[in-house]
């Protein structure tokens, strides 16, 4: 499990720092991406013009809609055709009857919409904050370790630059690369959505968990296969039937993710239910424009829902640092205090970064080697300092912001260590409840004690609390674990969100019943463990004023004067005992 969790925390690291560095590359060279002036519909006798832009290199040099045309069977020319930079010089023959080649320079692209920009750059770093969160903090849980190798990959793939490499030739391995993120980001959604809640066994999803390493390793073939014939082959038609298969595959793995997060909310009840209803929620939105975008390229639609898409993906990043944050989906052992602190950092980071590239400017010359260099040194370098910088903040942070949920945390504690004080057994029971609903922001909670062969809530504020038999489902599991249980998943009679033992000499003594709390959130693992310390001791203190009732009782009855002697003399000596 640890091997995994350091497995799974260095790949999403490499996957980050990656992203960092082809960041940094596209920031400092962003009016690289290039344009011939013409966009092709593949056809069967060459390449078909679809069309051409006014004043471009293609318009000059006589190119027209509808024109057929043969592009040199290059990697070279065929990567130049799809993402070009300034200064490309692509030879095509035009099939007519002079039949003249033209040469064609690519010129530099009018940039990008800045509010286009900022998306895809908001998304990125939101993919990534979220991913390294998640495996830093919950490495050991196959959910979250799914979930995070899915936001890095979908993350580094948005990401990656696909005109940052100069050389024509080398600029096919970012499409390689992309598209591999891509498929393996689908194949690790699969598997969250497989994983969250945990299935039961040999279940439909418990299987379909296990087949995603497979399933992953045949969309990275596919996006490999679909690649190298179009680029390397030269093939159109093998290269557009690979294209469509692994559109298929892809729309089907996320729709298949859909569905088992579908059917996670339709079986959970409660607060579980009201995350499932995130989850699936963010997942449908955040998907759909990618599965739009994915269908229209395959069947041959204009792409122009390139926004549509970029708005949802957001959505995904967005929707589940919310679920994690207030819905607590993973347990993850942190809440607002560690965001706030990441966050803090990245902007920290991010700054740095704006910093760092401005005085490159002015100091070494844009796009030569030894900007570069610096700049992907530098990239990798604050990338790193991240964790020194978190040490040092989030103590500082956790102090100064959060004393409030700390101080209930904390009063509970301490009203656990009076319970021993408190002389008399209802107002032990009284006062508990009392503590625990106040602190906690509880709708409802309840003190339960073992009396004969049931557990009867001493003192409640559900309504209609009622007794429940020791062979109740909850009860078993406490009674054999000694654990705190959430009384949904055990199809228990019991009607709270958690319940909490009280074990007394390796026994269930009672519990306490804890309702959800009245902002519907989740409870975070420091305050499950602040009611576990509450409810042991309390059913402790509960034990210790019974023996002392039972041995008041003794001692008067030894007192009473036409006690037999034999009797007498027997209970004197079990109280000179104790």
């Amino acid at each position: 499990m640890k091997r995994m969790r350091t497995v799974s925390q260095v790949f999403v690291g490499l996957l980050i720092a990656i992203a960092l560095a082809f960041t940094v590359a596209s920031l400092a060279n962003i009016a690289d991406a290039g344009d011939f002036g013409f966009s092709l519909q593949p056809g069967r006798a060459g390449d078909r013009i679809a069309s051409v832009t006014p004043g471009s290199p293609a318009a000059k040099a006589g190119l027209r809609p509808g024109d057929s045309i043969d592009i040199q069977r290059t990697l070279a020319a065929r990567v130049m055709v799809v993402a070009p930079r300034p200064g490309d010089r692509l030879i095509v023959h035009l099939n007519r009857p002079d039949g003249p080649l033209v040469a064609l320079t690519a010129t530099a692209s009018p940039p990008a919409p800045i509010g286009l920009l900022v998306i895809v750059t908001l998304t990125r770093f939101a993919f990534l904050l979220i991913a390294g969160i998640v495996a830093w903090r919950r490495g050991n849980d196959p959910a979250a370790r799914a979930l995070a190798l899915f936001l890095a990959a979908y993350g580094a793939g948005i990401g990656i630059d696909l005109h940052v490499v100069p050389d024509p030739n080398l600029r096919f391995v970012p499409f390689v690369l992309v598209e591999s993120l891509f498929a393996l980001g689908a194949a690790s959604a699969l598997a969250f959505a497989c994983s969250f809640p945990p299935p039961p066994p040999a279940g439909v999803r418990e299987r379909l968990a296990r087949a995603t390493p497979a399933i992953g390793a045949i969309g990275v073939l596919l996006a490999f296969a679909h690649l190298f014939s179009a680029f390397i082959f030269g093939n159109p038609g093998i290269a557009r039937l690979l294209l469509i298969t692994y559109v298929v595959w892809y729309a089907a793995v996320l729709l298949v993710a859909l569905g088992a997060f579908i059917a996670s909310y339709r079986t959970a009840s409660g607060a579980e239910r009201v995350r499932m209803w995130w989850i699936l929620m963010t997942f449908g939105i955040g998907f759909s424009g990618v599965i739009v975008i994915l269908i229209s390229g395959a069947v041959g639609f204009s792409q122009q829902w390139a926004g549509y898409f970029g708005f949802t993906t957001l959505f995904i990043p967005v929707g589940l640092g919310y679920t994690i944050l207030r819905h607590r989906i993973l347990d993850i052992g942190f809440v607002v205090n560690r965001a706030v602190v990441y966050t803090g950092v990245s902007f920290v980071v991010v700054g740095l970064f704006i910093t760092f590239e401005w005085l490159l400017g002015h100091l070494v010359d844009r796009g030569s080697s030894t900007s570069v260099t610096l700049q992907l040194g530098g990239a990798l370098v604050l990338g790193l300092s991240v964790r020194f910088i978190h040490s040092r903040v989030d103590r500082y942070v956790d102090d100064v912001f959060f004393r409030e949920r700390h101080a209930a945390e904390a009063a509970v504690r301490r009203f656990a260590r009076e319970t021993a004080l408190i002389t008399t057994p209802g107002e032990l029971v009284r006062k508990t409840v009392e503590i625990a609903q106040s602190r906690m922001r509880l709708s409802a909670c309840a003190f339960y004690a073992r009396q004969g062969e049931a557990y009867v809530a001493m003192h409640s504020t559900f309504a209609g609390a009622t007794a429940v038999d020791e062979n109740d489902y909850a009860i078993l599991e406490m009674r054999t674990w000694h654990t705190a249980v959430d009384p949904h998943d055990q199809n228990s009679a019991l009607a709270g969100e958690l319940a909490f033992p009280m074990m007394v000499r390796g026994e269930l003594a009672g519990f306490l019943l804890c309702g959800e709390k009245e902002t519907r959130e989740a409870f975070a693992p420091d305050e499950r463990d602040a009611l576990g310390v509450l409810a042991r001791d309390a059913g402790i203190a509960l034990d210790s004023l019974r023996v002392r009732i039972v041995e008041r009782e003794l001692t008067s009855l030894a007192a009473e004067a036409d006690l037999p002697n034999d009797l007498r003399a027997r209970l004197s000596a079990l109280l000179d005992r104790r």
